[in-house]
């Protein structure tokens, strides 16, 4: 029975290939996701504790402290518009994702129905590869039971020969015996 091989393997590397790759540009983008929310929240926090030390801070320290302030808050408003975009980045990254899963399957059930298909070849093969064999001996055993058969009429065409030849031999001995 020879080996499986499917004809499209190259095909089938190349997509699973592109598949990990994939699920890798999601991770980084999950990653950057992640990294850009943490820097949202560590300029929250620092907001947050430069509100607390302005409380405490002299008067005149106060318009620095919001001019300091207000660019934080444009830092701030800049990550959220890098979050969108990073979150936009991972919606396009997860739909390519699908995308090359849905190639990937899409081409193992190919595989697999190719594979049943080899299989019912091969077992299509086999019952001819039997019936064959089946049908020689068939054939083989009718020619034993053909020449045994002949080999009975020729011993029965021999035995009535020699009872032939004996009745011959007998009326030969009678006319013998009435000729003398």
């Amino acid at each position: 029975m020879a080996p499986f091989i499917y004809r499209l393997q190259k095909v089938y590397e190349l997509r699973e290939r592109k598949r990990k790759q994939q699920e890798l540009r999601v991770i980084e983008a999950v990653a950057r996701v992640q990294a850009v929310e943490t820097s949202i929240s560590e300029k929250k926090n620092e907001i947050r504790l430069l509100r607390q030390n302005m409380l405490s801070s002299p008067h005149t320290l106060m318009s620095m402290h919001d001019e300091f302030i207000h660019g934080l808050n444009h830092d701030l408003d800049r990550l959220y518009v890098d979050l969108q975009e990073a979150k936009e980045h991972l919606a396009r990254e997860r739909e390519l994702l699908i995308k090359a899963e849905a190639e990937l399957e899409a081409l193992e059930k190919h595989k697999e129905k190719t594979y049943e298909a080899w299989l019912e070849d091969e077992k299509r093969l086999e019952l001819k590869r039997l019936d064959e064999v089946a049908s020689q001996r068939f054939f083989r055993n009718q020619l034993e039971e053909i020449e045994l058969e002949e080999i009975e009429l020729a011993e029965i065409e021999l035995a009535e020969m020699d009872a032939l030849a004996e009745e011959e031999k007998i009326t030969l001995k009678a006319q013998e015996g009435q000729s003398l």
